[in-house]
């Protein structure tokens, strides 16, 4: 290798490197938000941590992204189309075990 392809390789490296320490520490800032807020309704509520907790999870589990995209057109597409070309490579192989 040479030097430049080194360089270039090292300067990757540590793009990635401080990327992952700013995505941890961006994870890390949400889930203590989120801490705090459970806190501070447990406070004002007097739910249970367990219960507040679950509310949490099923809020979080509701905003996922992917499942609201589910049944997107684009996601339509791609299963009924995924699908013909599964069943015609399948129609094709039987053809040619017969013949």
């Amino acid at each position: 290798m040479n030097l430049k392809q080194i360089d270039k390789i090292q300067k990757e490296i540590r793009r990635r490197a401080f990327e992952r320490k700013d995505s941890l520490r961006k994870e890390q800032e949400k889930m203590q938000t989120t801490q705090h807020t459970l806190e501070a309704l447990q406070e004002v509520t007097g739910l249970p941590p367990t219960e507040l907790e679950s509310i949490a999870n099923e809020v979080s589990y509701a905003s996922k992204p992917y499942e609201k995209d589910f049944f997107s057109i684009k996601n339509q597409f791609l299963m009924v189309f995924g699908s013909f070309g599964f069943l015609t490579f399948l129609i094709w192989m039987l053809i040619l075990w017969i013949f």
